[in-house]
């Protein structure tokens, strides 16, 4: 569950890989996979969290509102083009590399989430003289939230070997 005025997109896209075996399965993924600071990887995921204070003035005082959220995750995975040719065993340690990637997506955009809750509730009731001030606090929580989602989430890869104990192991 995520905070009521947060709006999360979440997004698969896929890049097709042919093979008919898994040795040309890894050589096409390492070939073609998603590229991140010079290394190619078979999957890669983008995650985003921004916002935006919202204030209003009442009782000659500046107050917080919800501060809207934008989160994102963004998964961009391979597609085995021709993988009803390979044999079953060999399918089924794909789908469950598949599987595995999804799930270990799916629980790191849940650490997200629930920092933006945090975030959200933390600046339920504030307030300033000024609303410049406010605003500044605001977005000081917000940046503490990031850091705090951040934090999660590389502890979470580390916990789970970057999802090899999920079975995120290339087949």
């Amino acid at each position: 569950m995520y905070a009521q005025s947060a709006s999360m997109q979440s997004r698969i896209e896929y890049y097709d890989v042919s093979a008919h075996d898994l040795g040309q399965l890894r050589q096409q993924l390492l070939a073609q996979g998603p590229q991140k600071q010079g290394n190619r990887y078979s999957i890669a995921a983008q995650y985003r969290l921004n916002w935006t204070p919202k204030v209003q003035i009442r009782n000659e005082r500046c107050e917080a509102l919800a501060p809207e959220l934008q989160l994102s995750a963004d998964l961009l995975m391979p597609r085995w083009i021709s993988q009803s040719k390979a044999d079953f065993s060999v399918q089924q340690s794909w789908l469950s590399y598949i599987a595995a990637a999804q799930l270990y997506h799916q629980n790191i955009t849940h650490l997200i989430e629930q920092s933006a809750d945090r975030f959200i509730q933390q600046t339920r009731g504030l307030s300033a003289k000024e609303c410049h001030q406010l605003e500044a606090l605001i977005n000081a929580k917000g940046r503490a939230a990031l850091a705090s989602a951040q934090q999660k989430v590389r502890t979470y890869q580390r916990q789970t070997a970057y999802g090899q104990t999920l079975g995120l192991i290339l087949p």
